[in-house]
This record gives structure tokens, sequence and C-alpha cells, in this order.
């Protein structure tokens, strides 16, 4: 039988509200972010893998493409180097939290420099990155790497010289799910949450399948179930990692196969389906002075929702 767009639409979609239903978190709205910092000079995967195990040695410990540190958040590496934090979720009012997580930030970063020369540094850009070393070499990072030397001019500057600051809004129900997305769209505009010119532009010259926005109606933003549905139709458009044809033309598509490609796809606000929740991927890394005015700002916003 031939793949039915709209049948693995309707089951798609239905896996994902029941996810939500599932796991989402039911009390008071929580957040959570993910930081990235760039090195200050190029490096290669020798110095990833030193880093990573002088990280294990201080107290991390190691998971599937990731470390997990002793205040719960999570490091990886990308593709340039950047180093990125990811903290778990946390209702507003854990203020002590977020300090907590910053503080060991700063102590990390600052033990990496001393140990092995990388600054961390916390900006959006740095030119001259497009030919420096892969650090992550999984076939995941390699078929990308090899792919957004095609599609875009400047795909490789966005995988390894850029870093930003992703913002997590936590599902607590499916109904959530279109009120938070409609809200983070409006953001991606809004100057306080937007990307930096430099950066916008880099993006938009990267892969136009993954970044972006999808063109949805704006119908389709008021209901959770079909906001989900159209999400689901653009990444089956998309080109699989590795192929030049989209999922939806795969020679077996399958549920599992395609929640793995969904987060291939690095739009301005995504589904992330391990919280749940939903994050805005617009903000270029700040210091934390801004960091903190930024999220009071964001929160605040996102509290009305």
């Amino acid at each position: 039988m031939s793949f039915q767009p709209d049948d693995f639409i309707r089951v798609c979609t239905k896996h994902i509200l029941n996810l939500f239903e599932t796991h989402a978190y039911k009390g008071p709205r929580t957040y959570g972010f993910e930081y990235e910092f760039l090195p200050h000079r190029t490096i290669g995967p020798d110095t990833v893998e030193k880093m990573k195990s002088f990280l294990i040695s201080y107290g991390c410990e190691e998971e599937p493409d990731r470390l997990m540190t002793p205040v719960g958040m999570c490091i990886t590496f990308e593709p340039g180097g950047q180093i990125e934090y990811c903290s778990p979720t946390f209702p507003l009012r854990g203020g002590k939290t977020r300090e907590r997580l910053l503080s060991y930030i700063e102590k990390t970063n600052r033990a990496l420099e001393e140990r092995f020369g990388v600054r961390y540094l916390a900006t959006g850009y740095l030119p001259g990155r497009a030919d420096a070393p892969l650090c992550r070499l999984e076939k995941r990072y390699r078929n990308l790497h090899e792919r957004l030397g095609r599609t875009g001019s400047r795909g490789r500057e966005m995988m390894k010289g850029t870093a930003s600051v992703h913002l997590h809004v936590g599902i607590r129900n499916p109904e959530d799910l279109a009120p938070v997305y409609r809200r983070l769209v409006e953001l991606t505009v809004n100057p306080e949450f937007a990307m930096s010119p430099t950066r916008r532009d880099i993006w938009e010259n990267t892969d136009p399948c993954r970044s972006g926005l999808p063109e949805l109606d704006p119908e389709v933003l008021k209901n959770s179930e079909v906001l989900l549905g159209g999400l689901i139709r653009h990444a089956l458009g998309a080109d699989v990692l590795g192929t030049d044809r989209p999922f939806f033309e795969t020679e077996r598509p399958d549920l599992e196969g395609f929640l793995d490609h969904f987060t291939t796809i690095f739009t301005d606000v995504r589904i992330n389906l391990k919280g749940p929740s939903v994050e805005l991927r617009t903000p270029d890394s700040m210091p934390f002075d801004i960091f903190r005015k930024k999220w009071t700002c964001f929160t605040e916003i996102m509290e009305t929702v």
C-alpha cells in the first residue's frame, strides 16, 4: 500500500498529543533554557573529547549523547565546539534554581578555560568558522554538514559559528500547545527576542526546509490538534538527512523514524517532545546580566498565556 500522508499525520498527531497528556507537568507553568557558548578559537574533535573526559572527572555522568551534571543540567558539545547547557524545567518561583544553574555554568566554563585554554564566549556569532573542523563526527552531524554545504550559502557558519539561547515553556495539557506556540511565534519578531540581523541572514541562507518558520494558515494556530498536524505535515516535506528525499518518500516511513526526523527540523519555534515543551530559538547567546533581564521579561509574558 502506498504511503497515505493524511493517515500518517492522524496517527502521529494522536501519539504526540498522548505524550503531552501523559508526561506534561500538571502544576504551575514550568520553564527551562538551553544556553550555548562559542569557543574563542577554533578547536577540533580531539579537544572536545578531552573536555568531555575532564567534565566526567569534574563530576558529570556520561549518558548517550550528553553529560549529566550534579545540578541536574545536561551538557552537550555542538559541531563547532560550542558548549551547550540544558537546564531542567522548573516553575517560575524557582529563581534560586536559575541562579544555581548559572553559577554552575560560570564555574564550568572557567574550569575549561584554565585546563584547556578555551574561553567560551556568550555571543551569537563569530565569523570565519564555516571551514573550521567538525567537532561532532556522528553520522547525523556529518550528514547535516554535507547537506548544509549545498542547500544554502551560510549553513556551515550556522553549525559552527553561531550560538543561541533557547527559552522553553512547558506544555501542561494538549490544549496548551496552540496558545503557547502562537505567542512564541509573535516573540520571534519582537526586538527583545528576535535574532540579530547577522544571525538572521545566516539562518535564512541555511536550509529552507529546516530553518525559519513553517508557513501555516493563521486559523491553524488556534487549535492544538490542527496546529500539530500542520507541523507534522511540514516535517514530512523536509528532506531526510543523508538523502535528498522528503520523509514521505522514504522507503518505509514509520512513526519512530519520523519522530527522530522531527528533531532535525530546527525552526524558530519548535516542539520539544522530551519536555514536553515549546522552545523559542531566536535569541542570540548573551552575557548573564542580559539573560536575567530577558528571562524575567519572557516569563512575565508567558504567564499571561
